[in-house]
């Protein structure tokens, strides 16, 4: 069961619900900012929520070490952390990639509105704004005062599947929802399992980091020039042959994410003295490894029909 803490009582599921809604509010009204300033639009929307968690931890009258535990990271630790978000992350691209197929409009959508943010600030902006900030400020939203009121749920799956539908809810991107919503779960399952708010906020920088520095490498190389934007206008941008690619590309995600889960639930044994029950470690690699083998020739098979 999640860690309670010292006043718990002043923290309530329906709080939860009352924050993601305020966090929605601050959102909203950062999209308009960013329309009219740029990513200091972003920005101040990012600090709003930082500051949304902070008045809840005040008004709780909570220590905000509670809220928002700061230890230090075991090397089991962080590659348990790395290696779910690696094998959670593959599925998540590749549900971008499938969303892409389905609603390739929306996708086209999306994709041009985060390039269009990127090239019309400076690059230290685009850092600050989307790299540093929401690691912090979207964690001590979500996994920070959200979670906390969600804490006397004494499933734990519970609390994983409402924080992370809440934060893929927060980011109003069906193109990305599912993404979005297993980098939430995973975030929220290393706060309930270490109750280190550091974990979560490296992993979600991890995340942030990696794909916005794609982005800039792909903007800052790419021709600008008429003849190439109508040759990439004339390119389809997702087929089913790169989604069969990708599939075989990925196939060992759910073998990593099972190793890391269990990295990390040993590190939780290891501190508490004792031995969890639960289905051990070869059992969950078998489950895994066979998840991973229709991966990969179901990614070879579309590969080579499409």
């Amino acid at each position: 069961m999640a860690k309670q803490l010292t006043n718990q009582q002043n923290w309530r599921p329906w709080k939860a619900v009352l924050l993601f809604f305020i966090a929605i509010f601050v959102i909203v009204f950062g999209s308009v900012l960013v329309m009219h300033i740029g990513m200091t639009g972003l920005i101040i929307s990012q600090l709003g929520l930082l500051a949304t968690a902070i008045i809840a931890c005040l008004i709780n009258k909570t220590p905000l070490k509670e809220v928002f535990p700061i230890k230090k990271i075991t090397v089991r630790d962080l590659f348990g952390s790395l290696l779910m978000w690696a094998g959670g992350v593959s599925f998540g691209i590749m549900s971008i990639y499938l969303s892409g197929l389905l609603t390739p409009t929306m996708s086209e959508q999306v994709s041009n509105g985060l390039s269009g943010l990127i090239t019309s600030s400076s690059v230290l902006v685009i850092f600050i704004g989307t790299v540093i900030l929401p690691p912090i400020c979207e964690e001590a939203i979500c996994r920070g005062a959200i979670l906390s009121n969600l804490r006397s749920i004494k499933k734990d799956w519970v609390i994983i599947v409402i924080v992370g539908l809440m934060f893929a809810l927060l980011h109003m991107d069906t193109v990305r929802l599912v993404n979005t919503f297993i980098l939430g779960s995973i975030c929220a399952y290393l706060i309930l399992k270490r109750n280190n708010f550091v974990l979560a906020t490296l992993v979600h920088l991890v995340n942030n980091g990696i794909t916005i520095g794609i982005s800039l490498i792909f903007t800052s190389f790419a021709d600008v020039s008429e003849q190439s934007v109508e040759a990439a206008e004339s390119v389809e941008p997702y087929t089913w042959g790169s989604l069969g690619a990708l599939m075989t590309v990925f196939c060992l995600a759910p073998i990593l994410f099972v190793i890391g889960q269990h990295l990390i639930k040993r590190q939780v044994e290891i501190s508490e003295g004792s031995e969890k029950k639960g289905m051990k470690l070869g059992a969950k690699i078998g489950i895994a490894s066979v998840v991973s083998a229709a991966l990969l020739t179901g990614g070879l098979i579309i590969s080579a029909v499409a």
